[in-house]
């Protein structure tokens, strides 16, 4: 058996004394207020330690400062019942580790407090060293030394924008075109919204002259918005039948009577509906 320490109150002593007198480490274990612990420290799992249960927290980072070669006040201790998918609790530096609910076959992971990261121990360095010019960070190898003046550049203090140089402007409401009628002709399907059944969104359109009619097409879609004074009539018609041809389907105003879409079909088939029905 390696000597490994055991904390017993106010004293240590070797666990290999322990191991002489009572045999196997399961025994050891076993030995009333005793804890076979399982250590992992910053850089991987180190070991099996055994600590009395009524040792404190303060205890332990005395007893794990001397397996890691750490001081007690870099470290920050947690303890882990059960599997390694259990809950990780903090261990607590003035209560006992049986108080504390630390059990038999725990594990003890070490963490450094303030851990200071060497320029040539991180990874961007250490990949470079091992890949050369293939590493993914390759393009930082011949970073010079810069002094921060060269490598900082300062603003100064941001501006604050003037009250006045600030305008939200209110999302108008979406009305829905739902009168339109079609038709198949020929080489175009035509969509047309009449003021018969749509007043408000035709005398919004006007002669079409201005920015109030915006129309997108799709190889599937068409969708039309109507901007009037104090709302915003749309009209979306999505899966339509067949396809179309975006960039030879238009739309034309007759003011005061109606706006019609104009789809081109991508092939000469009678279209039997408009909108594709859902399955």
């Amino acid at each position: 058996l390696a000597p490994t320490l055991s904390i017993v109150p106010g004293t240590l002593r070797m666990a290999a004394e322990v191991a002489a007198e009572v045999g196997s480490p399961a025994a050891r274990a076993a030995v009333e207020g005793a804890l076979c612990l399982r250590l992992v420290g910053p850089r991987g799992p180190v070991g099996s330690i055994s600590v009395d249960a009524a040792a404190t927290g303060a205890e332990l980072r005395q007893r794990t400062a001397q397996d890691l070669d750490v001081e007690p006040e870099k470290q920050q201790l947690y303890f882990q019942n059960g599997s390694r998918n259990a809950a990780k609790h903090c261990v607590d530096d003035e209560l006992s580790l049986a108080a504390q609910g630390v059990e038999d076959a725990a594990t003890i992971t070490v963490r450094l407090s303030d851990r200071q990261v060497a320029p040539e121990d991180s990874v961007l360095r250490q990949s470079i060293a091992k890949n050369g010019g293939q590493s993914y960070y390759y393009a930082h190898a011949n970073e010079l030394n810069l002094p921060p003046e060269v490598r900082y550049v300062y603003g100064g203090e941001p501006s604050k924008l003037a009250e006045a140089d600030v305008v939200v402007k209110a999302e108008a409401p979406t009305k829905a075109i739902a009168n339109y009628s079609w038709s198949d002709d020929g080489n175009f399907i035509s969509i047309i919204i009449g003021a018969e059944g749509e007043a408000e969104a035709i005398a919004a359109a006007g002669n079409g002259s201005g920015d109030e009619i915006k129309v997108d097409f799709g190889v599937r879609s068409a969708e039309l918005r109507i901007s009037g004074p104090s709302r915003v009539f749309a009209l979306a018609l999505r899966e339509l039948e067949n396809e179309i041809v975006p960039e030879e389907s238009k739309h034309r105003v007759s003011a005061g009577k109606r706006v019609t879409l104009r789809l081109r079909k991508q092939r000469a088939v009678t279209w039997t509906r408009l909108i594709k029905p859902r399955k």
